[in-house]
C-alpha cells in the first residue's frame, strides 16, 4: 500500500478530535526533551482504549505508568518493544496474550509502518528515557512496568579497554562502563531499573564471534550482573518459513523467576528445510524483473571474481531449497535471491513473497515502493521464530 502522510493516516483511523489532542500535548510538551513525541502518547493511549486523564503532560512521567495500569487488568502479561522495527516481536507476543505498554523506534518508515499495522506510533529515540542525564528513579517513571522485555536491539561494539586495569585497582566497571555509548545500554538500563521477569533479545549470529567473542561476553556479562540467568541458542528458521535465517536469540530470567520455574529450554526446531518454490507466485508484476543492464553487470562482476578467487559471485536461487538470507539492502539489486525467468532476465522477489518468507500475515500492510519495504522486512525478525520461542517463555514464566 502507498504510505501516506502521518495526519492522514492518523485521520483515518481516529475521531477528528485525536488531532487536537495531540496539538494539545504537543503545547504541554513545548520546550521539554519529549516535545516531539505527542503522537505516540496519543496514540499509545488511544490504542489502549483508556480514557485520556486530566494530565499535566510537561510532567511526562504520568503518562505511560498511567497507561500500563489499564493493561495489567487486561492482559495475560504485558511487555515493551525496544527496537521495534515493524513489530514482528509484537505479533508473536499479542498472539500469547500480552499486550504492549511501550513501544520505541526511530527510523521514520518503519514507525509508519508499525502504526498502520498496529495502531500506534512508537516513541523516536530510546536515548530519551535512558540518557545518562535520566535518573534512576525517573527512568523508573518514564518505563512502564512489564513482564517482558522485547528487542532485536542494532549491534554495536563494546569496548574492555580499561577492564582489566579496574580489576587490579578494584574499582567499578560493568553496567558503569563497559556499554556506554552503546545501544545495547538502553536494555541494560531497563531492566537494572523496572527488573522484568524476563528479556527476550534476537541479534545477527556473528554477535557471537564479534570482536572475538568480546562483545558477546560483554553482553553476557552486563545482564547477569542485573539480576538474570542468561541463555541463548542460534535458530535457522528454514524449517518454519522458507528462509534461511540464522539469528541468535537470548533469553534472560530474572534469577528468582529462574529459581522457582527452572531454567529456560528453547524449543526444538526440527524437520525439513521449507522450499522457496512453496512461496512462489506463477505471475508478479514486472517491475520485480531486474534490467538486462543490472543483470549482465552482475554475470560480468562474477566472471571477474571467480578469475582472481575472491569476491562476489551471482548465482539463481535453487527453488527446492529455501531462499538465502534476505537482507536489508536486497531491494537494490536482488542479488541475495534471484529467481529464474523463462524469457529475459531473472527478478527478485516480490513483496508478497518476501513478506511470506518472514511469516507476516497476508493482512500485514507494507510500503508499496520496494526498496522501501525490502528494507523493512531485511531488518525484521522471522515471526513464527518468536512466536515458537514466546510461547514456550509464555508457558514456562508467565
Amino acid at each position: 500500500m502507498h504510505h501516506r502522510n502521518l495526519k492522514q493516516d492518523l485521520d483515518d483511523a481516529y475521531p477528528p478530535e485525536v488531532a487536537e489532542l495531540i496539538s494539545s500535548i504537543e503545547l504541554q510538551l513545548e520546550g521539554t526533551e519529549f516535545s516531539s513525541e505527542a503522537v505516540a502518547i496519543a496514540t499509545q493511549y488511544l490504542h489502549s482504549g483508556t480514557k485520556f486523564p486530566d494530565v499535566d503532560y510537561a510532567s511526562y512521567e504520568d503518562v505511560p505508568n498511567q497507561l500500563s495500569k489499564e493493561v495489567e487488568s487486561a492482559a495475560k502479561f504485558s511487555f515493551i518493544d525496544l527496537f521495534a522495527g515493524i513489530g514482528g516481536f509484537r505479533l508473536a507476543l499479542n498472539a500469547e496474550g500480552g499486550r504492549a505498554v511501550f513501544s520505541s523506534e526511530w527510523e521514520k518508515n518503519a514507525k509508519s509502518a508499525y502504526f498502520i499495522n498496529h495502531g500506534e506510533y512508537p516513541y523516536g529515540d530510546i536515548n530519551l528515557f535512558t540518557n545518562e542525564g535520566i535518573s534512576d528513579n525517573r527512568l523508573g517513571a518514564l518505563i512502564p512496568s512489564h513482564d517482558i522485555l522485547a528487542g532485536g536491539f542494532p549491534c554495536q561494539p563494546f569496548s574492555l579497554a580499561g577492564v582489566s586495569a579496574r580489576n587490579s585497582l578494584g574499582t567499578p566497571h560493568g553496567l558503569d562502563c563497559t556499554t556506554q555509548g552503546t545501544l545495547f545500554r538502553s536494555i541494560e538500563r531497563i531492566a537494572a531499573v523496572k527488573q522484568p521477569k524476563v528479556l527476550f533479545l534476537e541479534n545477527v549470529r556473528n554477535i557471537l564471534s564479534h570482536d572475538n567473542g568480546r562483545t558477546f561476553e560483554v553482553i553476557k556479562n552486563s545482564i547477569e550482573a542485573t539480576g538474570y540467568k542468561f541463555f541463548f541458542k542460534v535458530v535457522d528458521s528454514s524449517t518454519v518459513v522458507a528462509q534461511q535465517r540464522k539469528r541468535c536469540f537470548m533469553v534472560a530470567v530474572r534469577k528468582d523467576v529462574a529459581r522457582k520455574h527452572g531454567d529456560f529450554v528453547f524449543p526444538a526446531f526440527e524437520g525439513d528445510p521449507i522450499p522457496l518454490k512453496s512461496v512462489l507466485r506463477q505471475k508478479v508484476d514486472d517491475r520485480y524483473t531486474i534490467s538486462q543492464k543490472l543483470w549482465d553487470g552482475h554475470k560480468n562482476r562474477s566472471d571477474r571474481n571467480k578469475a582472481r578467487g575472491t569476491g562476489f559471485t551471482v548465482k539463481l536461487a535453487d527453488v527446492e531449497r529455501p531462499s538465502a538470507t534476505i537482507v536489508a539492502r536486497y531491494g537494490k539489486d536482488g542479488k541475495e535471491c534471484l529467481i529464474k525467468q523463462e524469457n529475459g532476465p531473472p527478478r527478485t522477489l516480490s513483496i508478497e513473497e518476501c513478506r511470506e518468507l518472514f511469516g507476516y500475515p497476508e493482512d500485514f500492510k507494507l510500503p508499496l515502493a520496494k526498496t522501501t519495504s525490502f528494507r523493512l522486512l531485511g531488518n525484521s525478525v522471522v515471526v513464527p521464530v518468536v512466536s515458537i520461542i514466546s510461547k514456550a517463555i509464555v508457558q514456562q514464566y508467565l
